[in-house]
């Protein structure tokens, strides 16, 4: 039995850290929407364990996340792991767009697909908030507001598709090395975050784009600021780095916009550079 799923990246609108947890992990609230820019992820039953093969070999070893989702997945179906997998990488590693969480969720969905649904949803979920912050939003395949350390899901349904350039350094970040900088000081941060409804596109913005994370990442690679610099002379209406970066993002009021600039930013070199829209599950 075969299954082939899309696993999305996503863009975080809004990020704020709220404080940190005694474990050491952070509560935070993000609004967060996945993109039609997405690896592939190929699953078949049978055979013995698990593997894994990759379009990128050095992602290939027994942490990525795929091979942590399946061994979770097994242990909760209570059976001998026997599953083989293959990753189609497009979205750039340790990049701020969620790709090994993604994949993380794919895997998962793509198990319990080909098992008959043997786990409910509840299951899935605990599985997914056990593997990484983002892995319960990509569970859930739509816009949502995502609060506690990732885990509770709000969705968003009729959020707006918006359209996206993508903009990546071409180096990695690490998640935990920009949380263990981020100061707790540098946000007064109430610990209930409401964002309405826009009504106007430039109220949307002006409201809605934030990311706490920014002052670390901007801080240590200035680069990001010239990127941002770079997608606002554009034409973005507006732009902010994803998660914990390095990839910024720009907003555009249509799709041929977002191409347009695309176009013109990739011809700076150097930079990697991607237009894409939202998606709805």
């Amino acid at each position: 039995m075969k299954l082939a799923l899309e696993a999305p990246a996503k863009v975080n609108l809004h990020l704020r850290i709220l404080g940190r947890r005694p474990d050491g992990y952070h509560d935070l609230a993000t609004l967060m929407q996945p993109l039609d820019l997405a690896d592939t992820l190929e699953v078949e039953l049978g055979g013995r364990g698990l593997g894994l093969t990759c379009d990128r070999p050095e992602l290939e070893g027994p942490d990525n996340l795929v091979l942590a989702a399946a061994r979770a997945y097994y242990q909760a179906l209570g059976r001998p792991p026997a599953a083989r997998f293959h990753l189609t990488k497009r979205i750039p590693v340790a990049a701020g767009l969620g790709g090994g969480s993604s994949d993380a969720a794919a895997a998962l969905l793509a198990l319990n697909a080909l098992h008959q649904s043997a786990l409910p949803p509840e299951r899935l979920a605990a599985l997914a908030a056990g593997l990484g912050a983002d892995v319960p939003f990509f569970l859930a395949g739509c816009s949502a507001w995502c609060t506690g350390i990732g885990q509770r899901v709000e969705p968003w349904e009729d959020f707006p598709c918006l359209n996206y350039v993508l903009v990546n350094p071409g180096f990695a970040l690490s998640t935990a090395w920009v949380y263990q900088h981020f100061d707790l000081q540098w946000t007064n941060t109430p610990q209930t975050i409401k964002i309405k409804r826009p009504r106007r596109t430039g109220d949307f913005f002006d409201e809605l784009l934030f990311n706490d994370l920014e002052v670390v990442s901007l801080r240590e690679h200035p680069v990001l600021g010239e990127i941002k610099a770079a997608l606002s002379k554009a034409g973005a209406e507006g732009c902010l780095m994803s998660g914990s970066g390095p990839t910024v993002f720009g907003v555009f009021a249509d799709a041929s916009r977002g191409e347009e600039a695309a176009h013109r930013l990739r011809l700076r070199g150097g930079w990697w550079v991607r237009s894409c829209q939202g998606v709805r599950a």
